[in-house]
């Protein structure tokens, strides 16, 4: 299951090496020039996603602080400083399922919604309460999918598309809005529990179809969706939410959606991309951030 940011263990191989080799590599000089910038780096992140959450909840107190502290501490631990929320499409949380806000249609995309919240968000709310005591203060919701009554396939997992957007009609209508104010309702439950949600998004890795919450999209799909998203945020006075889009599985593939996303790049504020079947090996072509 693939996962925004990662932590990684890279071991090398150690060689035996001779006197002559060893001299040589011992008189090698490095240089580091502190004034020369070559980059901004955001920070480095983790996410509980999938009832990660659930299972740290799980362990007795002295190991739930102590885990904590090794993920989020600047003296204690990592110091991560970002930290990626799942927003729920599941109608329930059997097997890791991060269970929806919304489980049942609420009868069509026009009709009343019918939030329902649990105060706990699969316990990331926990986990987001105790990383801002430790100095988080980047926290990214994501939508791995939309609720399967919001999609082409009427399921929040095996793929499907949000109804709506291009190339993606439903009989039952145009969720596009209905969907725009569910995200900005999650957000808006954070904020009541005192937690700031500075980023969201509503994909992810949208070339695959997965056995779990996923959705498919195009660059022009999303574009079509962030139209609505965008002035969203705005009339709830949530226009200090950045929109990322749109976590793709591979940096190329996210590359080239890029030319799909101009018409809405006023409300972009971060771009995102994996990099499972394509590494970063130049920079994206845009004046945003990337974050990997």
């Amino acid at each position: 299951m693939a996962s925004w940011l990662r932590l990684a263990a890279v071991l090398f191989p150690v060689a035996v090496v001779g006197r002559h080799d060893l001299a040589a590599r011992q008189s090698s000089t490095v240089t580091v020039n502190l004034d020369q910038k070559y980059q901004v780096i955001d920070g480095f992140g983790c996410s509980e996603a999938f009832q990660r959450a659930v299972q740290m909840s799980k362990l007795t107190e002295d190991q739930q602080q102590y885990t904590l502290d090794l993920l989020f501490s600047t003296t204690k631990g990592a110091g991560l400083s970002i930290l990626r929320n799942g927003i729920g499409s599941s109608p329930d949380m059997s097997a890791d399922h991060m269970v929806s806000i919304q489980p049942k249609s609420p009868g069509g995309p026009s009709s009343a919604p019918q939030y329902v919240w649990d105060g706990s968000d699969n316990k990331q709310l926990w986990v987001s309460q105790e990383a801002v005591k430790r100095g988080v203060k980047t926290i990214y919701a994501d939508a791995w999918s939309a609720p399967g009554y919001m999609k082409t396939n009427g399921n929040d997992a095996n793929g499907g598309s949000l109804c709506g957007v291009g190339g993606a009609s439903c009989s039952s209508g145009d969720w596009r809005q209905a969907y725009a104010d569910y995200l900005v309702q999650y957000i808006k439950y954070y904020l009541e529990a005192n937690v700031t949600i500075t980023h969201v998004g509503f994909l992810n890795e949208p070339e695959l179809t997965t056995s779990y919450a996923s959705m498919r999209s195009s660059g022009s799909q999303a574009a079509d969706f962030i139209k609505v998203l965008g002035p969203t945020l705005e009339k709830a006075n949530l226009s200090s939410v950045g929109i990322n889009c749109c976590d793709a599985e591979g940096w190329s593939s996210q590359a080239g959606m890029l030319g799909q996303l101009a018409s809405v790049d006023q409300y972009l504020s971060t771009i995102t991309a994996h990099s499972y079947t394509s590494s970063p090996g130049s920079p994206m072509n845009t004046r945003h951030r990337v974050w990997q």
